[in-house]
């Protein structure tokens, strides 16, 4: 009985919060177009939404570091899912083997990279700190491969070169090549009352 009353509370008062937000943001003057931000009821969308708008990305690797072995790495990648006029959902990095996430990777290419929708400045210009429920916050695993296929590459190094020029000049001293994570996992928070699983089929089903 005692865990059934813990229920029925903890979803009133998950019902409340969400009333609470969602007056909250009504309230509020939002300084970013709504018709450029998908409504938040709308997981698969709002994570095409952020995997398109954001141009870099946290990524998590299981380390190889002596003394590390088998713990969490994070680091800073730069992504790009097509040019701005096309995206296509599918995470595309400009890397090197010889960065620690590339060493990282070699030995369990199983990586997890996290977005963040305070990237846009839709939380920063509306005063919504980056942990809140109301800022997006979009997780996406699976593996990290090498992009091998010609017309791919060739859309990849235009996809990440339109929004990240300065990378054309990477290459020749590093031996940087494109790469994409193969998804199969993704998991999005946008709102008050837990985090949304989203199949791969639901999120390159949507049309941005």
């Amino acid at each position: 009985m005692s865990k059934f009353c813990g229920s029925l509370l903890l979803l009133a008062l998950i019902t409340f919060q969400s009333c609470i937000a969602s007056q909250e943001v009504v309230s509020r003057k939002l300084k970013f177009s709504p018709r450029a931000r998908p409504p938040y009821q709308n997981h698969a969308q709002m994570a095409r939404y952020v995997a398109h708008t954001v141009d870099w990305c946290v990524i998590g690797t299981t380390s190889t570091m002596k003394g590390r072995e088998g713990l969490p790495f994070t680091n800073i990648l730069s992504v790009s899912d097509g040019p701005v006029n096309n995206s296509t959902g599918v995470p595309y990095f400009y890397v090197t083997d010889l960065d620690q996430s590339g060493v990282d990777i070699a030995k369990n290419n199983s990586v997890s990279i996290s977005m963040s929708e305070y990237q846009t400045g839709y939380c920063s210009d509306n005063n919504i700190d980056a942990e809140s429920p109301l800022c997006t916050r979009l997780t996406i695993g699976g593996k990290f491969v090498k992009v091998t296929d010609k017309a791919e590459i060739d859309f990849a190094l235009n996809a990440l070169f339109s929004r990240h020029p300065e990378m054309k000049s990477w290459a020749i001293a590093h031996q940087f090549y494109p790469a994409k994570v193969e998804i199969d996992f993704i998991w999005l928070i946008d709102f008050y009352g837990g985090a949304a699983i989203i199949s791969p089929k639901e999120y390159y089903a949507v049309k941005l």
